[in-house]
């Protein structure tokens, strides 16, 4: 527990204080295309390398991909992520505005870093490596998880009440990726997807400057993209008899979580 928790504070600070500001000192996005890709890949392995190599430590190299939540089935669980997120794309196509095909790509580029990292680091690493190994329950360990995540978004508000929208929104998107994590049997692709998804059609047709739009009909959307895939993973879990968290471990864990093997089909 203490190695994860000081692990993930002293990877989260030279990330705020060295690496993002590092990586673009040497590939400033001005510079090109090509420096622009470099600079988000480096700035992936600038968080996941770490993250690796703590999980290296405590459970050895065989068993780092799965304790990442690298281990499920990719282009399934992207799959269903971008037909849960399905009705963001018709409303945001529908109210925003396109920005243009150029900036497309790195676009793309760095949400996609952004959404793997982040649940790369947040979910399997920071909640995941509590929930399933540190015996803490879930909802101390995806309380701490989206208060850490909830935070790192705050740089983004301009007033107490927008900040508080913000906190709010992330603070209850980091809990429902945590649970979807543990549903979809510690695999973090469905969460990846999500992510990806979503933040991509907000940017892609620039829905928003914050986390938080305060439009009625944006919200909306993000509130049946989230029922869309909570409703699908419970009626797939309990269709095959299975359980969405293992029993008794909402606060406390009793004994080591192992792996779920109840993941959705």
């Amino acid at each position: 527990m203490l190695v994860v928790v000081i692990s993930a504070c002293v990877i989260r600070w030279a990330d705020v204080h060295f690496g993002y500001a590092w990586v673009r000192a040497l590939f400033p996005q001005n510079s090109g295309a090509l420096p622009a890709v470099i600079a988000e890949l480096v700035s992936l392995l600038w968080y996941v390398l770490p993250v690796a190599g703590v999980v290296c430590i405590l459970h050895g190299r065989q068993k780092v991909w799965s304790e990442l939540g690298l281990a499920g089935t990719v282009w399934k669980a992207v799959g269903y992520a971008f037909a849960f997120s399905f009705p963001m794309l018709l409303w945001y196509a529908w109210a925003g505005r396109a920005v243009e095909i150029s900036a497309v790509p790195l676009l793309v580029l760095a949400q996609l870093r952004a959404a793997f990292r982040e649940e790369v680091f947040y979910r399997a690493f920071l909640f995941g490596q509590l929930f399933r190994h540190g015996r803490w329950g879930f909802i101390p360990a995806a309380g701490l998880n989206a208060m850490v995540f909830a935070s790192s978004h705050l740089y983004q508000a301009t007033s107490l009440l927008e900040g508080a929208a913000i906190f709010a929104v992330t603070f209850v998107g980091a809990a429902w990726f945590a649970w979807l994590y543990v549903a979809w049997g510690y695999s973090v692709w469905l969460p990846v997807g999500l992510h990806f998804f979503m933040n991509v059609w907000w940017e892609l047709f620039r829905i928003g400057e914050t986390a938080f739009s305060g439009s009625l009909g944006v919200e909306v959307a993000r509130v049946l993209t989230v029922g869309a895939s909570v409703a699908w993973t419970v009626w797939s879990v309990r269709r095959r008899g299975a359980q969405l968290l293992p029993p008794g471990s909402l606060w406390w864990r009793n004994r080591d979580g192992g792996n779920n093997t109840n993941a959705p089909a």
